[in-house]
């Protein structure tokens, strides 16, 4: 999966556990709204495991706003529980989440941010080779 199809995958996860939120990828406006969840990616590595396949791990940042430090927190707490419920967002691995303590933004709303660590397996593409139409024996 490419990371643009994650990041969209992770928004409608937000999105059908917060149907009311509004949601965002990468870019977080300067005044955002309450209620609302922002995806963005902070990192991405890539390490082989065998020849057939590779392992990317990412990093997402999920922003969260609400108009009291208590609904960032619960609805964080609700999104943390859902997410180790299943352990997987589509094909995405979850490996950790974690949040930070809420902040009160310049618009006298609350902010706060939550780190979730992925990994994805992805197939190397295989060179492929015409098969063996027929194998005849000979006697000699």
């Amino acid at each position: 999966m490419s990371v643009i199809n994650d990041m969209v995958a992770i928004e409608t996860y937000i999105k059908a556990l917060f149907p009311t939120a509004t949601t965002g990828k990468q870019d977080v406006p300067a005044q955002p709204p309450a209620n609302s969840f922002y995806v963005r990616l902070l990192d991405e590595d890539r390490e082989t495991e065998t020849r057939y396949h590779f392992r990317i791990d990412r990093v997402y940042q999920i922003v969260h706003i609400a108009q009291r430090p208590d609904t960032v927190l619960a609805n964080m707490d609700a999104l943390s529980t859902a997410i180790y419920q299943k352990e997987l967002i589509g094909s995405i691995r979850i490996n950790a989440f974690s949040i930070s303590q809420p902040a009160k933004t310049e618009n006298g709303l609350f902010a706060i941010i939550g780190l979730l660590d992925t990994s994805v397996r992805q197939a190397r593409v295989q060179t492929n080779y015409p098969k063996i139409n027929n194998v005849g024996v000979s006697r000699i």
